[in-house]
Order: C-alpha cells, then structure tokens, then sequence
C-alpha cells in the first residue's frame, strides 16, 4: 500500500511541468506599460442639501461700560435658512506630490464649487446668545448664485 501511494505521489509531480514558459518582453511591448501616479478625485455626484443654522450670534455677555449706559450683556447674529440643493461641487479634485528644489510638496486641484440654491439670513439684535430676548430686527440678507472656480494648486509643504 505504501509502495502504491509512493507512486502515486510520484506521478502527480511529474504532471506538473518543470519549467514554466517564459518570454522576454521587447523594447516595443515595454515602451507601450505606463503608469499614473497621483490620485483623482471626481465630485460630479456630490451634492450637499438643505442647510438649516437656528441661530449664529455672536457679542459682548459683560456690556459695554464706555458705552454711555449700555452695560448689561447685547448679542447680535443671523437665524439663517438655506435652501434645498444647497451646495453642489463638479469637476475633479487632483492630488499629487512631487519635489522643486530642496522642497517636497503636496499639490491638490480644487473642484468647482456652486451655490446652486439660496441662503436668507434675518439678522437681528437681541439681549442674549439665543437672539429671543428684547429682539430687534436689524434686517434681512440675501444670497444667491455663488460660484467659485479655482484657478492653479493650493501647494502645501514644511517650512
């Protein structure tokens, strides 16, 4: 039984082959490799919805004592409503790095950033943080239609 199971072992390594095919590859098949180094990164489905802040403020909690009598805590801020599709980026953001001098850098290519819906801010005046104490609406602002399309590569590196 030993003797038919040594055999056996035997003939399994001699079906494998011994030597493996191998072809030298030629200057015209290895001028054709090539390789990309770097990373993109595409934002074209990227969306950021509806944006809802309840109150931005900001002020003075102690007063004003060089203010002619307004001593006691004043605030001022935004309650701010941004609507739906708010935010949007396209295009590709590229990362690389790559060395000038004695300096080796990080290079990123900013995508186009849209403000594709509207923000409305009610800007008030309020007696705390919260802007819901002795209220004063100063106003209304309005924005819309923001674009930014960065030109060049924002480049970081030590100093």
């Amino acid at each position: 039984m030993k003797k038919v199971l040594f055999f056996v072992v035997i003939a399994m390594f001699l079906m494998v082959p011994m030597s493996f095919a191998k072809t030298a590859i030629t200057e015209s098949d290895l001028a054709s490799v090539t390789a990309q180094e770097g990373v993109t990164i595409n934002f074209d489905c990227f969306t950021v919805g509806a944006i809802k802040i309840d109150v931005q403020s900001w002020g003075d909690s102690d007063g004003c004592t060089t203010c002619g009598g307004y001593t006691a805590a004043g605030w001022v801020g935004a309650s701010i409503t941004m609507s739906t599709d708010f935010l949007t980026l396209s295009g590709d953001m590229t990362i690389d790095v790559g060395t000038k001098g004695t300096v080796t850098a990080l290079a990123i290519g900013l995508p186009t950033l849209n403000l594709a819906g509207s923000m409305t801010q009610v800007v008030k005046l309020a007696a705390n943080n919260q802007l819901t104490t002795n209220v004063g609406v100063l106003g209304t602002a309005y924005m819309s239609g923001l674009s930014v399309s960065p030109k060049g590569v924002l480049i970081i590196h030590a100093h």
